[in-house]
C-alpha cells in the first residue's frame, strides 16, 4: 500500500494497466494523490486478483477516474501557479492583481475539489459494477465499498454505519453550530453533534479506517475520546465516552465495528455521545448530513 498523497509512478502507467487489464498479472503501482489514494490502490489490486477473468465495459468508470486524474493535476498546478500570484500581488500591495489573483485561487480550489469528488464517485461506481457482475464481495476494509453489515446495525444513504444499533433511541440534542453554551466550559461554536444516549451504550464505527487517538482527552473536554482516520480521508471523533481502549492507535477497524461505549465523560451535561467529522483538510463537517435518511425520514 502506498502511502497517502504519494504517487508511485505516473499517470500513463495508470492507463497502460488499463489498457492491457485483462492480462494483467500483479498489481498496478499507481494512486492520485490525495487522501483516498489508498483506496485507489485497494480497489485497483482487487479488480485485477478477483475479478480479472470478467473485466468488460463495466470498467468505463475505472477509465473514467484515470482520465478525471490528469484534470486533478492540472487544476493542482494552477492553484499552486494562482497562489504564487496572489502572494506576489499582496507584497506589492496590487490591488487589481490581488482581485485578479485571489479570484483564481478561489476558482481552481473549487476545480481540485469538485475533481477529488468525482473521482471518488468513479471509484465507488467501478467497483460497485464488478461487484454486481461477479456476485462477489471482498473486504472492504480499505476500500469505498458498503460494508456488509450485520443485521443489528443501519446503514444510512451515505454509505456510512449509523453509530447506534437497531432500536436504540438516538435523539440529536445540540446540533453543529453557534449555540448558548450548556455549561461553563462548553462551547458556544459546536462542532459535533451530540447525540442523547444511555451510558454504556455501544458507539460503532462509521466507516473503516485508523485509529489515530483513543483514551483520555481532558485537554480538549471530552475526558475520553476516541478520533479515527476513515479511508475516505474524513476524521471522526467520538467524544465524551465512558470506553474507548477497545482499539490502540494505529490499530485498523471496520465499519460498524464497536469503537467505543458512550458516556458523561469531560465537560458534560449528561450521558451522550460527541459526533465530530472533519474532511482531510480539516474543515468540519456537518455529521447529521450523512445520515438525514435515518434521523430525519
Amino acid at each position: 500500500m502506498v502511502d497517502s498523497g504519494k504517487v508511485t509512478s505516473d499517470l500513463s502507467s495508470i492507463k497502460s494497466s488499463f489498457d492491457s487489464y485483462t492480462s494483467a498479472t500483479g498489481g498496478i503501482g499507481s494512486s492520485w494523490t490525495g487522501p483516498s489514494s489508498d483506496n485507489f490502490q485497494a480497489i485497483t489490486e482487487a479488480f485485477i486478483g478477483e475479478f480479472s477473468s470478467t473485466i468488460s465495459g463495466e470498467m468505463d468508470s475505472f477509465a473514467e477516474a484515470c482520465s478525471l486524474y490528469s484534470e486533478y493535476e492540472y487544476a493542482c498546478e494552477c492553484l499552486a501557479n494562482a497562489r504564487n500570484n496572489k502572494a506576489l500581488a499582496d507584497k506589492a500591495k496590487d490591488a487589481a492583481g490581488q482581485s485578479e489573483w485571489g479570484g483564481k485561487v478561489t476558482q481552481y480550489e473549487t476545480e481540485k475539489n469538485n475533481l477529488k469528488q468525482q473521482i471518488e464517485a468513479a471509484l465507488v461506481a467501478a467497483s460497485s459494477a464488478k461487484l454486481e457482475a461477479n456476485s462477489m464481495n471482498y473486504d472492504a476494509g480499505s476500500s469505498s465499498v458498503a460494508p456488509q453489515l450485520s443485521g443489528d446495525l443501519i446503514l444510512s444513504n451515505s454509505g456510512y454505519v449509523f453509530p447506534f444499533a437497531k432500536g436504540v433511541d438516538a435523539p440529536i440534542t445540540s446540533h453543529v453550530g453557534l449555540r448558548d453554551a450548556p455549561t461553563a466550559g462548553a462551547s458556544s461554536d459546536h462542532h459535533g453533534t451530540d447525540i442523547g444516549i444511555p451510558e454504556g451504550t455501544e458507539v460503532h464505527s462509521l466507516a473503516s479506517g485508523t485509529v489515530i487517538n483513543a483514551g483520555r482527552d481532558d485537554a480538549g473536554g471530552f475526558g475520553n475520546w476516541v478520533r479515527i482516520q476513515q479511508d475516505d480521508g474524513n476524521v471522526v471523533i467520538y467524544g465524551h465516552v465512558s470506553k474507548s481502549d477497545f482499539y490502540n492507535v494505529g490499530d485498523r477497524v471496520n465499519a460498524g465495528d464497536v469503537v467505543a461505549l458512550s458516556g458523561n465523560e469531560g465537560v458534560s451535561t449528561g450521558p451522550h455521545l460527541h459526533l465530530e467529522m472533519h474532511d482531510a483538510d480539516g474543515n468540519l463537517l456537518d455529521s447529521e448530513n450523512y445520515f438525514e435518511d435515518v434521523w430525519y425520514a
